[in-house]
């Protein structure tokens, strides 16, 4: 019975070892799942991070070539303008009408309307001079105007999507 009570005694001692080295073991997977786990978050998260900055990359990058392609225009739009003007001038000064100035106010109309719905606007020039919107050409006294406001406007501006495609070119009073 001894021998019995021995081998019961050494059973359950080297059962106890092995569960304790089954407990080790146990926490040491549990320590290295969770630093995988944790290393999985963070590359997960970098990895969002970076698809969400080349998302705003990739928006920038088309937008920078949109308003290269729009800025190309914008000198005709202003020639435009100009010739219209200046036969809506002529036109009342003479009383007589031109036929074919209709067309072009139409044209002109529809190029207004195509480079708004893209996103291009006319930049507000009055009130005061903002060198971030407008470029002063030259400074004129005006007894009309307070020190730093804009006079006269001889290129228009133009904004795109909220950035400056072109800068107003303008007369500041001093």
């Amino acid at each position: 019975m001894t021998n019995n009570m021995e081998n019961q005694e050494n059973f359950e001692k080297k059962h106890e070892e092995i569960h304790e080295d089954n407990i080790e073991e146990i926490n040491n997977n549990l320590n290295e799942f969770k630093k995988c786990q944790d290393q999985l978050i963070r590359i997960s998260a970098d990895f969002d991070n970076y698809k969400k900055r080349t998302e705003k990359e990739k928006k920038n990058w088309i937008e920078f070539a949109q308003s290269e392609i729009l800025e190309k225009f914008l000198p005709f739009i202003n020639d435009l303008a100009r010739a219209i003007e200046t036969c809506q001038k002529e036109q009342s000064v003479e009383n007589k009408l031109f036929p074919w100035l209709e067309g072009f106010e139409l044209i002109q109309k529809n190029l207004n309307k195509t480079m708004s719905d893209l996103g291009v606007k006319e930049m507000d020039c009055s009130g005061e001079f903002d060198p971030e919107f407008h470029e002063a050409v030259i400074q004129v006294d005006s007894d009309k105007h307070k020190t730093g406001e804009i006079v006269e406007v001889f290129v228009k501006g133009y904004m795109f999507k909220d950035r400056v495609l072109k800068h107003a070119k303008v007369s500041v009073a001093k």
